[in-house]
């Protein structure tokens, strides 16, 4: 059984520095609630990875983050809050109150990563799901398969023994490796940029392109 349904994808919330090349990677709060106001508008409902195991609502669309950037606490989570949405935020675990290492400081000043505490704010708020990009950030998929599967499960373990979340998905960079094949063993949901990538899961699994796109996307269900 197949079906698919808009995903909406974001990296950096605010202002990009002055010297970033990385400006596509960015949008303005003012750009995003603009979204939020337009789709609900529209009747769209906003649904997150754990809504994939119940019928979902009519219109459904996937609001998503990916990066865990201290901006998703300060511009996004407000947003949330005023308009009552779910949103999916993918963040490493050995980042947290840290800055995003992964990424060249010549290509784009560094940005911090949220704090242990602002985790926990947004989990308990029962708006914000988290989803794991491993333990550091890095590219998964130029690991070799078996050390990238043992990254992927001891970030959902150190996220469950340490602060008591329920991994929702696997998430992969928008600028992960392209066609690079990776056949994980998972029984979450991923998220997949990785064009010709094998992304079957035990349970559903679903696809992103790029950050800041608007578009239609496969969803896969228990392939």
């Amino acid at each position: 059984m197949k079906s698919s349904f808009p995903v909406l994808v974001f990296q950096k919330i605010g202002k990009p520095p002055a010297n970033s090349h990385l400006r596509k990677q960015w949008a303005t709060p003012k750009a995003l609630e603009n979204w939020l106001l337009f789709l609900s508008k529209q009747g769209y409902h906003f649904v997150t990875p754990k809504d994939l195991h119940k019928s979902l609502p009519e219109r459904p669309i996937m609001l998503a983050f990916i990066g865990g950037f201290q901006s998703f606490y300060t511009e996004v989570f407000p947003l949330l809050k005023k308009h009552k949405i779910s949103a999916t935020c993918a963040v490493a675990i050995e980042t947290l109150g840290t800055y995003n290492s992964w990424q060249d400081p010549y290509v784009e000043p560094w940005q911090n990563i949220l704090t242990s505490k602002q985790l926990n704010e947004l989990v308990k708020s029962k708006l914000v799901q988290i989803a794991t990009l491993g333990l550091t950030g890095n590219d998964l998929t130029q690991l070799p398969p078996q050390q990238a599967q043992q990254e992927i499960d001891e970030s959902i373990f150190r996220l469950k023994k340490l602060y008591d979340i329920e991994t929702c998905a696997v998430a992969f960079w928008p600028w992960a490796r392209q066609n690079k094949k990776f056949d994980y063993n998972l029984s979450l949901p991923i998220f997949s940029a990785c064009h010709g990538a094998n992304t079957r899961s035990e349970k559903k699994g679903f696809r992103i392109l790029q950050p800041n796109w608007f578009t239609r996307l496969r969803l896969s269900i228990g392939r």
